[in-house]
């Protein structure tokens, strides 16, 4: 802790250099693959996809596949497929399962088994040896054509046979679902109750030599495929779904009580929120045209052009070496192999980056609770965009590992929903305050595809600025003035909301009331509480979103002086007394620590991903105890990659590690997916082990005397190797990008920095930070500048 804030003193202590020109020579990591692998099939049932299934996407929708021999399973996912689902006496409306292609042949696996993704290229396989003959499979999603693809091969001519059955999920439980033949397609077309979308795919088979069949019957769809050379399967699949503000200002809500066990008959009448969206049949059906005339090989290098150059943009190397066993193997191997235990680390950095590009691209919808994966009938939580914490760390790796237009589906949802965000904070201002306001705006938790909830104690008043944060790093990573047109009136309106609603206290504090934290009861005899540290610490850091917004924009505004006067008296961190140390309070009336173990620390978000905290000392210093206090309990997978992120932040990288471990080994399963299943562990996982190597959440002050503000007055630092554990003693990382407008490169050995590279993408001069020593740049726009380590030593 003595290193944290003394590191915090030294920034203002700040030396000039001249940085070469010659960039660092990094390891020879750019040739290390990085694949998910399995010496097995996943078994063809919920346990076997969720925990050793291996995922593909391209933000349209997601495909699973298992890897089966004599059966081999593609489950489809589309993320506005959404259904019946039902908990004891509660409705509600959740995402659901599409389709399934059933791949049988009359194979057994005698040898050679093996089942890879490709976390770099996009790409699944599976191969293994019958009868002394080798088949393979190659299986993609490819964005650029909105399809997916698998091709199957053998190295013998002739010995492609199979029957693909194509199937809907969960035929006839709420679902009118038909198949039929259109020259040699298969297509199928479902209704799912209570939405009434309609979902359409669309299968074809290109063979090589052989015969083909097609035919549907009962709603299925049946290819059969004899004596091929090569044969390559096609799928394409859209709905009527609108992801636009209809959809969210259209009733009902679709969660309903039952006394019985019928659908409430309020869901019986047909759902407005998609009437007259017209099937994209057309559209369907040309991508399925193009994707065969195209032919396997193109459409290949075209996803490769794509999926490859994005993932390759950001590189980080541990000293890991790359196993020839299983992951499952290695996940076993806890700390006895430590090169293939750092490689699985790297691995992991990769499958968050991964994940998200595989279902958050621009013009899909964003990752929702599930990412775009699904089997069930009903998603857990919906699957919907939990606005308390859980979307919002979705988005945490998008810039500092160089994804930066993966943050357009994010901003798109919420451009949809705003209008009906604006009637929630007017209706929730009316009818708590008796207040009629005017270009207001707030969120509430329980989001997905077809609905926006009001505030709740599972949410809070700050979930409106919390929301804005990664739409404010947009602007903070990219220095674009255009972003911050875009996203100005979600902040001043998100601003308006919470100073028209807060309170000013008896002693002149500003405090929201009600409020809340989320997920945790107020303390025992506690009602009503008032200015929670969640609160608090958002409505903080969204005022100075806006305030800085303003100065940059030039904009003139009333509501600019009322946010001014309000910011010092938020009071957002409460210190509280405890045995261990003073720590910080999650409720302003607690008496004692309070929260136990509990999985959500809404009372450091301005530790992470906010910066609040950092004000103070005393603060930093009672984060580390509130932390310790909260340990790891009883965590599901996103709660550890939350407290990875805080340990980073407060420079403790071998307690940062503490959390991945027990994430990796007894949170996960052998497709690195959680228990039970939910992404936002692997998007927060992959920021934490970022924020271990690089950070740039810290700013030097910005100078008050001037009314305007430019992106080159900001003068961003940038911390290198923060948080560094001792296991990873030698190691790189390249295409790491930095608030300011900076991507960065670093080369260390036996812990200590050797080297870092810092391009600038804008111009802007920068602090360049390692330890206690800081050093000021002043880079050209385009230029890349290298610091040795006796440069920042």
């Amino acid at each position: 802790m003595k290193r944290v804030i003394a590191a915090l003193v030294a920034m203002s202590l700040l030396s000039s250099v001249q940085a070469g020109d010659y960039q660092v020579e990094y390891r020879s990591q750019a040739h290390k693959e990085y694949c998910m692998k399995d010496s097995e099939p996943a078994g063809l049932n919920i346990k076997g996809w969720e925990s050793n299934s291996y995922p593909l996407g391209n933000g349209y929708f997601g495909v699973n596949f298992f890897g089966g021999v004599n059966q081999e399973l593609f489950q489809f996912s589309e993320p506005s497929v959404f259904g019946h689902a039902k908990v004891r006496t509660t409705h509600y409306l959740a995402f659901s399962s599409a389709i399934e292609l059933l791949l049988e042949t009359d194979h057994t696996s005698d040898s050679d088994y093996s089942r890879s993704l490709d976390l770099m290229q996009g790409i699944g396989r599976t191969s293994y040896k019958s009868r002394g003959i080798t088949f393979h499979r190659e299986i993609l999603t490819s964005y650029p054509d909105n399809c997916f693809a698998v091709r199957l091969t053998a190295d013998k001519g002739q010995q492609i046979t199979f029957r693909l059955n194509a199937k809907h999920s969960y035929p006839g439980e709420d679902r009118a679902v038909k198949a039929e033949v259109e020259d040699d397609v298969v297509i199928l077309t479902g209704i799912p109750e209570p939405t009434k979308t309609i979902y359409q795919a669309r299968i074809a088979v290109e063979i090589e030599g052989g015969t083909r069949n097609v035919s549907s019957s009962n709603g299925e769809g049946v290819i059969d495929v004899k004596a091929a050379d090569a044969a390559t399967v096609y799928v394409t699949i859209g709905t009527n779904y609108r992801q636009e503000p209809k959809t969210f200002l259209t009733s009902p809500g679709f969660r309903s009580k039952d006394k019985g066990d019928g659908i409430p008959a309020e869901w019986l009448d047909k759902s407005k929120k998609i009437e007259g969206n017209p099937l994209p049949a057309k559209a369907i059906k040309e991508r399925l045209a193009k994707a065969r005339q195209k032919g396997w090989e193109a459409l290949k290098k075209q996803h490769l052009d794509d999926f490859q150059s994005i993932m390759e943009r950001c590189r980080i190397d541990l000293d890991g070496v790359m196993p020839e066993r299983s992951t499952r193997e290695v996940r076993k191997m806890k700390g006895e192999i430590d090169k293939e235990a750092r490689y699985l680390k790297e691995l992991f950095f990769q499958y968050g980056r991964y994940l998200l590009l595989s279902c958050s691209r621009p013009g899909t919808p964003p990752a929702n609770l599930q990412g775009t994966w699904n089997w069930k009938k009903g998603a857990p939580w919906t699957g919907g965009y939990w606005l308390n914490i859980n979307f919002q760390m979705n988005y945490w790796p998008t810039f500092i590992t160089n994804l930066p237009e993966l943050i357009v589906p994010y901003y798109d949802l919420l451009k949809a929903m705003r209008p009906r965000h604006e009637v929630i904070a007017r209706e929730f201002a009316k009818e708590r305050y008796n207040k009629d306001l005017k270009d207001v705006w707030t969120v509430g938790h329980a989001t997905h595809a077809y609905d926006a909830a009001t505030i709740t104690g599972h949410g809070g008043m700050g979930g409106g600025p919390f929301t804005l944060m990664a739409l404010w790093d947009w602007y903070l990573y990219t220095g674009d003035r255009a972003v911050l047109e875009r996203i100005w009136p979600f902040l001043i309106a998100s601003s308006r909301f919470m100073a028209e609603t807060m309170e000013e206290q008896d002693d002149g504090k500003i405090l929201c009331s009600p409020s809340y934290s989320p997920e945790l009861k107020a303390p025992k005899g506690v009602k009503n509480a008032k200015g929670t540290a969640y609160d608090q610490q958002l409505a903080y850091e969204g005022h100075v979103m806006t305030l800085t917004a303003a100065r940059i924009l030039g904009k003139q505004d009333p509501l600019i002086a009322k946010i001014k006067d309000h910011l010092p008296r938020l009071d957002p961190v409460m210190i509280g007394k405890h045995e261990t140390g003073n720590y910080i309070k999650e409720f302003r009336e607690e008496k004692a620590y309070h929260g136990s173990t509990h999985r959500h620390m809404s009372q450091l978000v301005g530790l992470t991903p906010g910066s609040v905290i950092f004000q103070k000392p005393e603060w930093i210093k009672a984060a580390q105890t509130t932390l310790n206090l909260r340990g790891i309990g009883w965590m599901i997978g996103w709660g550890l990659s939350h407290r990875a992120n805080a340990w980073a932040r407060l420079y403790d990288g071998d307690r940062s590690l503490e959390m991945l471990d027990y994430l990796l080994y007894k949170k996960k399963s052998n497709n690195l997916w959680g228990r039970p299943f939910q992404i936002d562990a692997n998007f927060g996982a992959t920021s934490g082990i970022a924020e271990m190597l690089l950070q740039s959440h810290i700013m030097t002050a910005l100078p008050e005397e001037k009314e305007s503000l430019s992106f080159q007055d900001m003068n961003f630092t940038i911390h290198i190797l923060p948080a560094l554990p001792q296991a990873w003693k030698n190691g790189s990382f390249k295409g790491m990008r930095a608030r300011g407008g900076f991507e960065v490169g670093a080369v260390w050995e036996n812990g200590k920095l050797k080297s870092v590279d810092i391009k600038s993408l804008n111009g802007n001069p920068c602090i360049i930070r390692y330890g206690e020593k800081t050093v000021a740049l002043k880079i050209k726009k385009g230029e890349t500048k290298t610091l040795l380590s006796k440069d920042l030593l």
